[in-house]
């Protein structure tokens, strides 16, 4: 008689693969950010760097343009999955104020801060501090919201804090090199976790929490998009890529981002439980500290490794602490 196979296993590699996903988004962004990817990186892959593929300053996207565009492609989308699964888009009018305001606000302040954060310290330094948003949703929960969790939630706050003592530290005395504006991209970064975690909570608390996931998904970035676009406009720093190689980046990023690596991710969260889901998906930064390696050479000694790990440790301490009692 055939063994039944184990779901668990397929939704730990539903995961896994889509924290893999999210690890290469950074990378992408980062492209379009520096306008192409590093030549030493195309030499290393190809054994040349083709002219269209390879960094250039003239090239280089404004943040804002970047994350309009890729979340005015992750909106789009969010529209075919809707009309392919036949998911009607009619909703409330307080539920589209609540995905105008705290979806499309707080996913457009995370989106920008961390692309700011990018061009002063590493992607991988940038989603490991962006983690911490774990930390500050139990916290937030327990004091704001009155939830009822663990005293680990508030233990983790420990291990996050003394991580970015040591990676704020390594970037002051100027060892291990993070970036060109470490003092600048760290406080950004962690920025980026606090809205994220307002953009968490609001997903939990606010009027559209009960809407299938596709459909609140086209209005957030929809009103994500519009925006970005009128912050662009206003600045003068609306462009649209200049070459094909880094529309095609763009629309990776919103494939693996909003179609293959949320689809896997709610598939795992079906399969494993939102709790052992949430903390397998700590693995992100990691896969996005692998992948700035590679890619942008980003450094990582024993100082900042210790570091990002007490960060991660944190995230997962607050994760496993939300979890509901038996």
């Amino acid at each position: 008689m055939a063994r039944k196979k184990d779901p668990r296993t397929l939704g730990v590699i539903c995961v896994v693969l889509a924290s893999m996903c999210y690890g290469i988004t950074p990378i992408l962004s980062n492209t379009a950010l520096r306008g192409g990817l590093p030549a030493d990186f195309l030499t290393r892959i190809l054994g040349s760097a083709p002219e269209l593929m390879t960094a250039d300053a003239q090239n280089a996207m404004p943040n804002e343009s970047v994350v309009g565009l890729g979340m005015g492609i992750a909106c789009v989308l969010s529209a075919l999955v809707c009309l392919i699964t036949r998911k009607s888009l009619r909703v409330t009018g307080r539920q589209a104020l609540h995905m105008a305001v705290f979806g499309g606000g707080g996913f457009t302040a995370t989106m920008l801060l961390i692309s700011y954060a990018y061009l002063c310290i590493p992607a991988g330094t940038t989603i490991v501090l962006n983690f911490t948003y774990p930390v500050m949703v139990a916290v937030a929960s327990a004091v704001i919201f009155r939830e009822k969790i663990r005293p680990t939630a508030f233990l983790a706050l420990i291990p996050a804090l003394l991580g970015i003592a040591l990676i704020s530290g390594l970037a002051a005395s100027g060892s291990g090199a993070l970036g060109e504006r470490p003092a600048l991209g760290i406080p950004l970064a962690l920025l980026s976790g606090a809205a994220y975690a307002v953009y968490f909570l609001a997903g939990r608390h606010s009027a559209y929490r009960e809407l299938d996931t596709s459909v609140a998904n086209f209005y957030i970035t929809g009103s994500a998009t519009l925006i970005c676009f009128a912050i662009a406009l206003a600045s003068g720093r609306l462009r649209l890529p200049p070459n094909a190689f880094l529309w095609c980046i763009l629309l990776l990023s919103g494939v693996l981002g909003y179609i293959v690596g949320l689809r896997l991710l709610l598939l795992g969260i079906r399969l494993l439980g939102s709790t052992p889901a949430s903390a397998l998906n700590t693995l992100e930064p990691v896969f996005a500290s692998l992948t700035s390696m590679l890619v942008f050479g980003e450094a990582m000694g024993p100082v900042k490794a210790a570091g990002c790990a007490l960060v991660l440790v944190g995230a997962l301490m607050s994760i496993l602490a939300m979890r509901k009692p038996a």
